[in-house]
């Protein structure tokens, strides 16, 4: 199984849920991003949790993608890190 990615509330109830594609094309793209980007972060095979202000960061580097590279699971995280932040909740990304 790929990554999944928990939509959670403030009081980090889970608010949604998605998981990356089956060709793991979110957590390739991640681990083939530049070391100091947000989505290095990204852990293949442990927890990793973003915030409300690192979201923000996540989606400014995710909206400055070629549009070849937002794939369907590149904009179902984009819409589900807008909610995180509408809910001043957080994205958790569950490695393999």
């Amino acid at each position: 199984m790929g990554l999944g990615i928990y939509v959670k509330d403030l009081r980090r109830d889970e608010i949604g849920f998605l998981i990356d594609d089956p060709e793991d094309s979110f957590r390739r793209m991640c681990e083939a991003a530049p070391r100091e980007s947000l989505r290095a972060g990204v852990s293949r095979y442990g927890d990793t949790l973003f915030n409300s202000l690192q979201l923000r960061r996540l989606i400014e580097e995710l909206e400055a993608l070629p549009p070849n590279e937002v794939t369907p699971v590149v904009q179902a995280i984009l819409d589900s890190a807008q909610l995180a932040i509408r809910r001043s909740g957080y994205l958790l990304f569950i490695g393999d």
